[in-house]
């Protein structure tokens, strides 16, 4: 490690460099190093830094601070650096006071540069301990339980003291850069700067970010398999479209419809197999994909790695070309669980056997890939004649699956959702060449979204597997929920399993029977979760293996910022048979300061499925009891202000972080106007928080007829849209 410490021209060369050129463009893509962060560090002054990658991510002072917050004039602060090399490099920078004062306390201030990709987070599990939750954040996070930040274009972290001794809030972000404003505080302060932190302090070997950007649209839809099998035809296409347009689902974000293992002849891996259709779509690929575009929806399709011969295509292919699939010692073809594999090393076999696959799929028209067997293939590899094998052509069971997701990443481009199918163990293997994975083994699997949280939105998109919304995987069968505008309660796993997708930030793919969709009360939480807002984790970590109670994602916006608090009723196991119960959970008082947020402030808190405004609180809220039909709750919680503002809107479970587009007040007019998303022949609420003194006098929103009411703390707008379009709405108020 290379130290300077200068007492007079440093700081000159600091506020230099304080204002250079920082990070390199998303273009470059040359490997950050594995290596220390350099650092100056100013011993009269106080001021460190840490440059890495070419630029300054850390520029501050140190000062000494009595109880009073007063500065100690005379104290000395040392820097006392270790570190550690090789694959895991961690460098720890303490300062501390050269000779400690009784009750004088070390703050250290300074700003972090990341690039446009770098956000705040936590990296231990101090503040979890005490309210157990996963995090994430759609936009910047200022939520006081972080204490480092991270940058995933370059994967690095810094991180301070934690458990509120650190304070890190985002600045305004540019176009190639994020600033944070930096403050640690305690007796000795100790920074820890870890080089390549995913891919070598967490183990992702393939994790190159500076390579590839993670999918941010929505990926959300509707794929085949669950409820069809093989069992889905064009009749049944037909008859989702149809259903999918009439309910605007489109609209409300379901943007795919993926066909799965249905569609194809033969029962193997070939080019021929996957682009010639059966007799079960005798419009083929053209008829799908227009229909699917005629609902506004794009399509996806479904292919296997694995090359059976007991397919006719496949064994011909074998007998033609041995040359392209393992072979045993003997010269036979290796053979493991019913199939051949292909021998991705020799360029012939690539060009033959899966170049075309995606260069046919391109042709025709396909936005989604699903590329199943990941999982079937390493377990295939795990065979000694086949370890032998790659021993003798120098290469490796993990690099023969990149070699294939690497020709589909070619063939399909960068703007093809490609997702890897089954498990995150052979995920890991194709990470930066595709887009999401799922998680699991088939069915639903809402566990493993928060023990993988991390994962989303900086390694790819997390895929749980069909979300079956009549599902019953830790859900009450029988749990009726009521919600506002319905008349009759909706099942509350119709709630939950979509809502826990939103609240996660992942894919959403649904799978149930067409004439599910077709009653109303089922699709409510389908409507209520889509789109998919992508975020970034608020936890560097794994915050838990089992389903998560409580859920906290932050909503940035340039008007405003708040967070939204859900809190899930997962049922229990009967011990005796294969039912789910929920049997009631008691109020629970929540703290601000375990949810991360300022504590001395106060927030008007709003339940969303019930449309209950709960109060302005201070410190805490109750969080109600929860009955045994009651799936969900989401807290909307906004610092409250003098004047009018918005508590809450109807579209999204975000309450607003979908539909809200802009916000402002007025105080010489006394009016609160601003923009939204809205849907056609949804009903739309907007909910405004009205401090005391203040009263509803007249609404307007343009080109709709609107509906007004004042409640005793809280107003109401609500339309019935004509059409899906952004209108602009106004309220004025009186006193």
């Amino acid at each position: 490690m290379k130290i300077m410490q200068r007492h007079s021209t440093i700081a000159v060369m600091l506020a230099a460099l304080a204002v250079a050129p920082l990070i390199a463009t998303a273009k470059t893509t040359e490997p950050p190093p594995n290596a220390p962060a350099a650092v100056e560090w100013n011993v009269g002054k106080g001021r460190l830094s840490l440059r890495y990658q070419g630029g300054t991510i850390f520029e501050g002072t140190v000062l000494a601070e009595d109880a009073a917050g007063r500065p100690v004039k005379g104290a000395e602060v040392k820097l006392e650096p270790t570190e550690t090399t090789g694959e895991k490099v961690e460098q720890r920078l303490k300062l501390t006071l050269a000779k400690p004062q009784e009750g004088v306390k070390l703050v250290l201030r300074g700003i972090v540069t990341g690039s446009d990709e770098a956000f705040s987070a936590e990296t231990d599990g101090a503040a979890q301990k005490r309210f157990p939750m996963v995090r994430n954040s759609v936009g910047l996070s200022h939520n006081l339980r972080n204490h480092a930040v991270y940058d995933r274009r370059w994967d690095w972290v810094l991180a301070g003291p934690s458990d509120g001794a650190t304070r890190i809030q985002p600045k305004a972000p540019g176009k190639q850069a994020i600033t944070f404003n930096w403050e640690s505080r305690g007796p000795a302060i100790e920074l820890v700067f870890r080089s390549r932190f995913y891919q070598m302090h967490l183990g992702l070997a393939n994790y190159e970010p500076w390579t590839y950007q993670v999918w941010k649209g929505p990926v959300t839809g509707y794929c085949t398999w669950w409820a069809y099998k093989y069992d889905f035809t064009q009749k049944t296409l037909d008859e989702l479209t149809e259903v999918f347009s009439h309910k605007k689902l489109p609209d409300f974000g379901y943007k795919y419809i993926q066909l799965d293992d249905t569609y194809q002849i033969g029962n193997g891996s070939c080019p021929t197999n996957w682009l010639t259709w059966n007799q079960k779509f005798p419009g083929g690929p053209e008829y799908a994909l227009k229909k699917i575009k005629s609902a506004g929806m794009e399509g996806g399709i479904w292919v296997h790695r694995v090359h059976r011969p007991s397919d006719p295509n496949v064994a011909d292919i074998g007998k033609q070309h041995p040359d392209w699939f393992v072979k045993k010692p003997d010269g036979t073809l290796f053979m493991d669980g019913g199939f051949y594999i292909l021998n991705t090393k020799n360029k012939e076999a690539i060009e033959g056997m899966v170049r075309p696959i995606y260069r046919g799929h391109v042709k025709q028209g396909w936005q989604y890939i699903k590329i199943d067997g990941a999982g079937d293939l390493l377990n295939a590899y795990k065979n000694k004649d086949c370890e032998d094998h790659f021993k003798k052509i120098n290469s490796t069971p993990a690099e023969s699956l990149r070699d294939w997701d690497r020709v589909a990443r070619e063939e399909l481009g960068p703007n093809v959702y490609i997702l890897s199918c089954w498990g995150v163990g052979p995920g890991l293997n194709v990470i930066g060449l595709v887009d999401g994975c799922r998680l699991s083994d088939d069915g639903f699997r809402p566990e493993t979204l928060a023990r993988f949280s991390s994962y989303e939105g900086v390694v790819w998109r997390n895929d749980p597997d069909h979300c079956d919304i009549l599902g019953t995987w830790l859900m009450d069968q029988s749990a009726m929920m009521p919600v506002f505008g319905r008349n009759s309660p909706v099942p509350a796993r119709t709630i939950v399993r979509p809502a826990i997708c939103s609240l996660a930030g992942s894919v959403l793919m649904v799978s149930d029977k067409v004439e599910v969709y077709q009653d109303d009360l089922n699709i409510e939480g389908m409507k209520r979760s889509a789109p998919v807002l992508p975020t970034v984790p608020g936890q560097l970590y794994d915050p838990g293996h089992q389903a998560a109670t409580w859920w906290l994602q932050e909503i940035d916006r340039p008007f405003d910022h708040w967070s939204v608090l859900a809190r899930i009723q997962w049922a229990k196991k009967r011990e005796t048979e294969w039912k789910f119960d929920l049997k009631g959970t008691p109020q629970q008082e929540v703290k601000f300061a375990d949810l991360g947020i300022e504590a001395d402030r106060e927030y008007l808190v709003f339940e969303f499925w019930r449309q209950k405004f709960l109060g302005k609180f201070k410190g805490s809220f109750a969080a109600p009891a929860m009955d045994v039909n009651t799936g969900m709750d989401v807290f909307a919680i906004r610092e409250a202000r003098p004047h009018p503002w918005v508590l809450s809107t109807t579209r999204h479970l975000s309450q607003g972080g979908v539909s809200l587009l802009d916000e402002r007040w007025d105080a010489g007019s006394k009016t609160l106007s601003g923009k939204s998303a809205v849907i056609a022949g949804d009903p739309y609420a907007l909910t405004v928080h009205v401090p005391q003194g203040f009263r509803l006098k007249s609404a307007t929103i343009t080109g709709e007829k609107a509906e007004t009411a004042n409640q005793d703390e809280t107003a109401t707008i609500r339309i019935v849209p004509i059409a899906t379009k952004t209108v602009e709405w106004k309220m004025i108020f009186g006193k």
